[in-house]
């Protein structure tokens, strides 16, 4: 190889090399941002999956407890039934207690299946306390006590088909 030759070699090499390093750091900064972006998009959703487990989660605890409270009430309606002589006063404040649970937090989270039997659990208690129990034989509390089973099941099936992703405790 001749000096000229040698020299434009040595001239272009002298430019490409810089060209080449330059286009180098281009890519790596162009690859480096795009796996920021692609990160921070992924770590956003990660944040909504986790908010929005959170809320079904705390929705369950909600319905948990209104389902809680509804049963306690249904058994303490059904146990005024079996004290002797029948006290109405107390059966019709814990019945109110009842209707104004349903019409409350309940209406907010329930499911139509414990909705329908509530309301069998509400007219059974109102056929109770009017005497006619459906069995023949005035004030047979056994009626009642199975729509509140009814219920309690219901409920128990409610919670168990909506409980949210990763259990609900925390």
């Amino acid at each position: 190889m001749d000096e000229d030759k040698k020299r434009s070699w040595d001239v272009w090499l002298g430019v490409l090399a810089p060209v080449i390093t330059v286009a180098g750091v281009l890519v790596g900064v162009y690859q480096f941002n795009t796996g920021e972006r692609n990160r921070v998009y992924l770590e956003n959703e990660l944040l909504i999956k986790k908010d929005e487990i959170d809320f079904r989660r705390k929705l369950w605890l909600e319905k948990l407890d209104t389902y809680r409270s509804i049963v306690t009430l249904a058994g303490k309606v059904v146990s005024t039934t079996d004290v002797e002589p029948f006290d109405g006063k107390s059966f019709d404040m814990l019945l109110s207690q009842f209707r104004a649970a349903y019409w409350g937090q309940g209406v907010f989270v329930e499911d139509p299946d414990v909705a329908t039997t509530m309301v069998d659990f509400r007219e059974a208690a109102e056929s109770y306390r009017s005497g006619w129990s459906g069995s023949g034989q005035s004030r047979d509390n056994k009626p009642l006590k199975i729509k509140a089973d009814r219920l309690a099941e219901a409920c128990k099936a409610s919670i168990s088909r909506n409980a949210p992703p990763g259990g609900a405790g925390k």
